[in-house]
């Protein structure tokens, strides 16, 4: 980074280019910053407002992933091969978030690129809603589900986070 501070709605930026999306993902990403990156992949996935026929994230700009926001990246993988679309490509130069993204097996699931990118195209910030706490939870929880469904190496190391947060979803709903 060159020193300059990143303002939270741009954590995420997004375009759409022909029928490639583009995420760039940038700064610390944690739970805490997650629901823009929740809210466009239900927007992109889920609601099918955009059609994607390549996915490309660039993620030479981020400097920190907690597991919340790499299951986010887990269930574009899922969705991608879920709609037919090939591997969704990532870029990283980043040694410490690629040896997460391996050691969790993304690399099993998207074309790792560990050079930088020069996407010439105008990417927008991507802001969220505000987001209650249930709301919040539940977006934890479908990240790490992702996770879970990876492989079973993640599986013995998430299920204990998405018991507990079963658990605390259900004592809390009405």
């Amino acid at each position: 980074m060159n020193g300059e501070s990143i303002m939270p709605q741009e954590h995420i930026l997004f375009a759409q280019h022909n029928d490639t999306c583009f995420f760039k993902l940038r700064g610390e990403l944690r739970h805490t910053n997650a629901t823009a990156m929740d809210d466009l992949i239900d927007r992109l996935f889920r609601q099918g407002q955009l059609h994607c026929a390549q996915v490309v994230i660039d993620l030479n700009e981020a400097t920190f992933m907690d597991s919340t926001h790499i299951g986010l990246l887990a269930s574009i993988a899922r969705h991608c091969k879920a709609q037919d679309l090939p591997a969704p490509t990532l870029f990283s130069t980043h040694l410490e978030i690629n040896d997460q993204l391996v050691s969790l097996r993304l690399d099993e699931v998207f074309e790792l690129i560990t050079q930088p990118t020069d996407q010439a195209v105008d990417f927008s910030a991507v802001t969220s809603s505000e987001h209650s706490e249930d709301k919040k939870a539940r977006m934890i929880l479908r990240a790490h589900e992702a996770l879970v469904e990876l492989n079973d190496a993640n599986r013995t190391a998430f299920e204990p986070v998405v018991e507990l947060l079963r658990a605390q979803l259900k004592n809390t709903t009405p």
